[in-house]
């Protein structure tokens, strides 16, 4: 008997005054009848194989059919971009989510999607909507940031993107989106990734719950991926109350779940809570986990492998859980119209006798399948025949990616040093261990198609007009043998820079010291610096969030200088920069910013561009802060922290502009409507500087007299708005159900007064500036 391998490759919870709204289905069910008919004539083997997650460049069993000319369904990555050789690298997603606009993000979307499909890939695991509030966790690069509503708004849009809209969804340029993680993985104790979590219902919905919901509602995601952790005592892939109770039961959703990688099997060998493979199987088809994603483990022993067929066999796995799971796939399938573009074919398959263990990567081992002596083994599908690089190539999508970028950028101080004028400045120092570096980001692999460094934009830049000098300075995550105290080490740099003794050795000490020299002989100094792919990324949390190695006394060296410094961070997580807050005129926050990274650096430095980028977390002044995030409820006592602030360092909704603005004359249309009726709410914004500029219109509000205590802030409503000098326009927001809805017990809109407050950041004393009372009767 032959086997077939292959290579590889989506709220009822309705508001109290609308209780018979539902959500809309995933997958219409016009292919019913053929699914059924398919599934009647699968064995118990085929079934399974129906089962298999398949990624984009591995050698494992394959979910097509050729017998029943069932298709593939090929899975990828697409957190920031579709992950593959010479495929378009965006801004990553912490980045995307510094735009703060949604349509930019959905058109981003759109090129993931069909680069994609280009590659011959369906799904992607993407995007992920944890509401991540630790900066501890080396996945905040992967989030959207710390707010419920920002989450929901960008999240839906690339959702959107990836899938289409209207005529266009699922079509031969767009994929199936798969949603992770479900759910609340973004607060982890002490910042661990999978750490185990205790969430009460009214945090669940109102924090964790509320991107996914939106999803299914605003966006009809087509997928969904469970969190590795347990949630409540109970790991989320068979926790029933999330994944029947609300996903299936209260919101309606009818889309496919795919497991995280190698979590079903931890239901028995991690979390001891299946009693052994087969009852995990069991477990988790009951909870309706769809797919089996597996990169590591031997085919015979996955969940839905052997050990899957064996509990059919012997009575233990009714047959009726199997073919639900089936029929999901088969769903997916048909949406996407793969029966009639990708049908499996003889050339496809080849067999491969006494085969030798295939390998995804070095640590991802995948041995022959469930047949002893022989299986078959898929071409591959990531083949030059299949990829179309027409679409890979196309400069509309370079055109985009450095758009995304450039609206990415966050000005975080300028003390009048920034843009820079290039004919005042002969030579200009670009110093740090970012500066000539690719950085990318996690679920960035494959070879990008270009990157633009930092050294590289600004010499771009500037060409022959300003003379460019380079020195790395310091490493990341290097450091100095010597245990120097503060003060050995200022005594030895200084020696070493007086008395010329800085030679060609790659310590570290010896690095700043070249810096030094370089920048006593220029203008001003870039100092690009921040963390890499290496001290932030999943399963790298931290305890710790200032500048790793040398980087801080790198910093300190070169303003000792007394030339003037602006400093660019680039990495994945917010950095505790007190002292550079303090002590450099400018500091400019990229995140990882793309392949044009340089590019739109320099743009932003240089003046091209008008900084426009704001934060979606909170930046904290240390570690101790942690947990952090803007909409906390009031403490019972004032907040008084020893020798330091309660403060953060910067608030969320924060950016900087090479302009200003001016809010005033906020107006409601009405000051009092019923649950079911809307109100518009406008003010003026001004651009009151010198130069074009975009700024971020924030609209927060305060529940007065909920049944319960709601936060001081939350953010409800943004605009991205343009203005020349001296313009003014109106902006306008709806309020409604969206903006004033909570859960509590229920998703329900309760009388009493809301205070919403008009900013272009969280901050307390922004937010009373523009404020106005709305009354719900």
């Amino acid at each position: 008997m032959k086997y077939y391998l292959k290579i590889f490759f989506i709220a009822l919870s309705a508001l109290s005054f609308r209780l018979d709204a539902q959500v809309s289905s995933v997958f219409t069910d016009v292919y019913e009848s053929r699914i059924r008919a398919l599934i009647a004539q699968m064995s118990i083997e085929e079934k399974v194989y129906q089962l298999g997650a398949y990624y984009f460049g591995s050698n494992i069993y394959s979910n097509a059919n050729l017998r029943l000319g069932i298709p593939n369904l090929i899975a990828g990555e697409s957190l920031n971009g579709f992950m593959g050789n010479g495929t378009t690298r965006f801004p990553q997603a912490i980045a995307m989510a510094s735009t703060w606009d949604p349509d930019l993000i959905e058109r981003m979307g759109n090129v993931a999607a069909k680069e994609a499909r280009a590659c011959g890939v369906h799904q992607c695991y993407s995007p992920m909507l944890s509401v991540v509030r630790d900066a501890r966790w080396g996945r905040i690069e992967e989030s959207y940031g710390e707010d419920p509503f920002l989450v929901a708004e960008i999240g839906v849009a690339y959702i959107k993107g990836l899938q289409g809209t209207g005529d266009k969804r699922f079509d031969k340029d767009h994929i199936l989106a798969c949603t992770k993680h479900f759910v609340a993985d973004g607060e982890p104790m002490a910042g661990d990734n999978g750490a185990a979590m205790d969430v009460s219902d009214y945090n669940l919905h109102n924090i964790h719950l509320y991107p996914f919901r939106r999803a299914i509602e605003d966006a009809r995601v087509s997928g969904i991926m469970p969190a590795h952790h347990l949630l409540n005592g109970i790991p989320c892939h068979v926790n029933k109350h999330i994944m029947i109770d609300i996903l299936r039961n209260e919101y309606k959703w009818n889309g496919l779940v795919v497991s995280d990688n190698q979590d079903l099997s931890r239901l028995q060998n991690l979390f001891l809570y299946a009693k052994n493979p087969v009852d995990a199987a069991l477990k988790s088809l009951e909870a309706g986990v769809h797919q089996d994603l597996d990169l590591a483990i031997q085919n015979q022993n996955k969940i839905y492998g052997q050990n899957l067929i064996n509990g059919i066999k012997v009575g233990q796995i009714p047959i009726n859980l199997v073919d639900e799971a089936v029929a999901a796939n088969l769903r997916a399938k048909f949406a996407l119209g793969l029966f009639e573009s990708d049908k499996p074919t003889n050339e496809m398959f080849v067999e491969v006798k006494d085969a030798p263990p295939v390998y995804y990567s070095d640590q991802f081992k995948l041995y022959k399948g469930i047949n002893e002596d022989k299986y078959n083994q898929i071409k591959s599908y990531h083949d030059n025949k299949r990829i179309n690089k027409n679409i890979l190539t196309d400069e509309k999508h370079n055109k985009l990616a450095l758009e995304v970028a450039q609206k990415a950028i966050i000005l975080l101080k300028n003390d009048n040093i920034l843009p820079l004028k290039i004919d005042k400045l002969k030579k200009i120092a670009v110093i740090g261990p970012n500066a000539d570096a690719i950085r990318l980001g996690g679920y960035s692999r494959g070879e990008a198609k270009y990157f633009v460094t930092i050294l590289d934009g600004i010499r771009n830049f500037v060409g022959n007009k300003t003379e460019i000098l380079y020195e790395e300075g310091a490493g990341i995550d290097t450091y100095e043998p010597q245990d120097y105290s503060d003060t050995q080490f200022d005594l030895e740099l200084t020696r070493r820079v007086e008395n010329n003794k800085i030679d060609s050795s790659t310590s570290e000490i010896h690095k700043i010291a070249k810096a030094v020299e370089l920048a006593n002989k220029s203008d001003i100094v870039l100092l690009a610096i921040g963390g890499s792919e290496a001290t932030c990324r999943e399963n790298e949390d931290t305890d710790y969030l200032g500048l790793r190695g040398l980087q801080m006394e790198l910093v300190k060296a070169v303003h000792a200088t007394g030339k003037p410094c602006v400093v660019v961070l680039l990495g994945g997580r917010p950095l505790a920069i007190n002292w550079i807050k303090e002590n450099i005129p400018a500091i400019i926050q990229g995140w990882y910013l793309g392949q044009e990274t340089g590019t739109a650096i320099a743009d932003v430095l240089f003046g091209k561009i008008n900084p426009s980028g704001k934060l979606p977390v909170t930046v904290a002044r240390n570690v101790g802060q942690m947990p952090m995030f803007y909409n906390k409820l009031e403490t019972g006592r004032p907040r008084r922290i020893y020798r330091s602030s309660p403060e953060p360092l910067f608030n969320f909704g924060f950016g900087l502009s090479y302009t200003t603005f001016k809010l005033d004359n906020i107006k409601l249309s009405k000051n009092q409507i019923t649950p079911d009726e809307k109100a518009l709410l406008s003010i003026n914004i001004t651009n009151t500087g010198k130069v074009s500029g975009e700024e971020i219109v924030q609209m927060y509000v305060r529940a007065l007299d909920t049944e319960r205590v709601r936060p001081k802030k939350e953010l409800r409503g943004f605009r991205r708005i343009y203005l020349e000098p001296g313009q003014t326009k109106t902006v306008t927001f709806e309020i409604g159900q969206k903006q004033l809805e909570y859960w509590n017990d229920k998703w329900l809109v309760e009388p009493g007064r809301y205070t919403f407050s008009i900013a272009n950041d969280s901050s307390d004393n922004k937010l009373k500036e523009n404020n106005i009372t709305l009354t719900v009767k």
